[in-house]
């Protein structure tokens, strides 16, 4: 039985080395695509961040531009923005030394 055994291994040693050589490529290739799947995936998830931003700030804007039609939103804006007041309205400003 034994030099059955040793027969089978001595001629076959190239047919293990093949598979222990298809083995190893076979690993690196998965922990490269493992590697590259972990990139996208980050990648995936800072574009969706960057979606649910843009999409939030669209919002805003369609706000803002259907809001531009009232006289209480014009008025409001040209108060923060410009510093503008109404008319009958005291403006006081401070000054900080």
């Amino acid at each position: 039985m034994a030099t059955l055994f040793d027969e089978v291994i001595l001629k076959s040693w190239w047919v293990i080395l093949f598979m222990i050589l298809c083995y190893t490529v076979y690993e690196q290739g998965m922990r490269s695509r493992n590697i590259q799947y972990r990139q996208l995936e980050q990648q995936f998830l800072d574009l969706q961040k960057d979606k649910n931003q843009s999409l939030s700030t669209q919002g805003d804007l369609a706000l803002q531009i259907n809001s531009q039609s009232d006289p209480a939103w014009v008025e409001l804006t040209l108060m923060k923005g410009l510093g503008l007041v109404p008319e009958g309205h005291i403006k006081i400003f401070f000054n900080k030394r």
